[in-house]
């Protein structure tokens, strides 16, 4: 058995809407004739078949030996359009992904969006999730200029964690300087950089002591938020700004890793760091850096016992998203 917690899927509407109503953004096409999602003149996301064909999903998935996946949107999520559009895409996404749901009970489950910051956030969270039985949400590691951090969030972030939600992080683009707009340094360097950003972020300002029940999970395997979890407890002895309740190594012990890192050494540095009991399976897909076999033979090649493998490719998944 397999469960994938990090893949996306876009809806046709929700592109459509993207491209008409959206700041910014734009449906493209490269030399390689694959349509792409460029925000600002920077490619985001590449629009692969399986990212909006269901059946040539499930197709792969067949192939691949993948059980479940766990569907979300992706960049630049409902945060690109003007707050009234904003709400009617969330809106419009979560019921797609609802039928999604509804149609493969036993392949998919989905990850709400919400229009964070419009106000509308903690009454389309509680239809997404309470009405129409989605398993969590995503959100934005930025949305706009604001951290998630941020006081606005506050009355979300309550709700989030009155219901014990699994909410993952995705990276938004947020990071974006000159340096990075060549090479596809985006997605390869940017994002997990907006992830160890705003994963030290909420260690500092007591987000985990605030919302206990709130189920993180952090995309790319945390960034470099392993390699860095000394340092980061060197700023809260040294810095008065960084006292948070706890030592970030504590906090950030909190949280869930999915494994979108496919380099061996880098899964064992997060694994000795956390523990496998807080590993989760994630692989992209079907991004065209997102592969689904790469991800289980870095696992593999980690030195997982069979026990810690299997609870990592399903079993700690499984009882995040309370699967039957």
């Amino acid at each position: 058995m397999l469960v994938d917690l990090h893949t996306h899927f876009y809806p046709e509407a929700y592109l459509a809407l993207l491209e008409h109503q959206a700041h910014g953004v734009r449906i493209r096409t490269d030399a390689q004739g694959r349509r792409y999602l460029e925000q600002h003149g920077t490619r985001l996301a590449t629009l692969t078949r399986p990212m909006v064909d269901l059946e040539e999903r499930l197709r792969i998935m067949d192939h691949l030996g993948a059980s479940v996946q766990v569907l979300s949107l992706t960049s630049p999520n409902v945060y690109a359009f003007p707050e009234p559009v904003a709400v009617q895409a969330a809106r419009l996404v979560n019921r797609v992904y609802a039928e999604v749901k509804g149609r493969h009970p036993d392949r998919f489950r989905c990850l709400a969006s919400v229009p964070l910051g419009t106000g509308a956030e903690v009454e389309e969270l509680d239809y997404a999730v309470r009405v129409l039985g989605l398993d969590g949400v995503v959100v934005g590691t930025t949305v706009g200029e604001k951290p998630l951090d941020d006081p606005a969030f506050q009355p979300f972030w309550r709700r989030a964690d009155e219901l014990g939600l699994v909410v993952l992080l995705h990276p938004m683009g947020g990071l974006i300087s000159p340096h990075l707009q060549d090479f596809s340094l985006v997605p390869l360097v940017g994002f997990p950089a907006e992830t160890t950003v705003a994963l030290a972020r909420m260690a500092y300002s007591g987000f985990f002591d605030r919302y206990p029940r709130v189920k993180l999970v952090a995309p790319h395997a945390g960034g470099a938020v392993p390699y860095l979890l000394g340092r980061l407890d060197t700023g809260y002895r040294a810095y008065a700004e960084c006292a948070a309740a706890c030592p970030p190594s504590e906090a950030l012990r909190r949280v869930y890793y999915d494994t979108v890192n496919t380099y061996p050494p880098a899964l064992r540095c997060l694994l000795d760091t956390v523990g496998p009991e807080k590993v989760v399976f994630g692989s992209d897909f079907p991004h065209v850096i997102g592969h689904l076999e790469d991800g289980v033979r870095a696992l593999q090649e980690a030195g997982l016992n069979p026990e810690e493998l299997e609870a990592v490719l399903w079993r700690n998944a499984r009882d995040l998203l309370a699967l039957a």
